[in-house]
């Protein structure tokens, strides 16, 4: 029962994908501690510690909101029209790479002020925002529900 115009395994490549942007991060996160907690990396920029500080803060909640916001904006979107699966995946897909991509830009940047200050408060706050993107990743619920997908739909994904 697949549909010719629905590529098999939308969902499993999504999920793929996050994991591998997560993987990705928490690699990271953990190379910049461990460079920092060795005293294999030191901290340059420690006179700048307030000003990233203040622009990690804005920086970070800025994205989460602004993703969030367009993200349900696009689903909004998809649910005041009527398109097919494969145009509804695909709305799912692009909507859910730019709320990741603007989760994740704050991390990475996160995790070089760190880096580059020494401060543990950009790793927490690094880590606060890996575990939203944690929480972002894709589902079979949250799709059926996010996309109001029958049955029939569900089980071509």
């Amino acid at each position: 029962m697949q549909n010719e115009n629905n590529k098999p395994g939308a969902l499993k490549a999504l999920q793929i994908l996050h994991r591998a942007l997560l993987s990705g991060q928490i690699l990271f996160a953990g190379v910049a501690f461990y460079l920092h907690y060795s005293g294999n990396f030191t901290a340059s920029l420690k006179a700048s510690d307030k000003l990233l500080q203040v622009i990690a803060i804005v920086f970070s909640f800025g994205g989460f909101f602004i993703g969030a916001s367009l993200f349900k904006k696009k689903m909004q979107q998809l649910k005041e029209s009527s398109p097919t699966l494969e145009m509804k995946l695909a709305a799912y897909r692009s909507a859910a790479i730019i709320q990741w991509a603007l989760l994740e830009g704050p991390v990475l940047f996160a995790l070089i002020c760190f880096m580059l200050v020494g401060n543990y408060a950009f790793l927490a706050l690094g880590v606060v925002f890996i575990l939203l993107f944690g929480i972002s990743a894709p589902n079979k619920t949250k799709m059926m529900l996010l996309l109001q997908l029958s049955e029939e739909e569900v089980n071509l994904l």
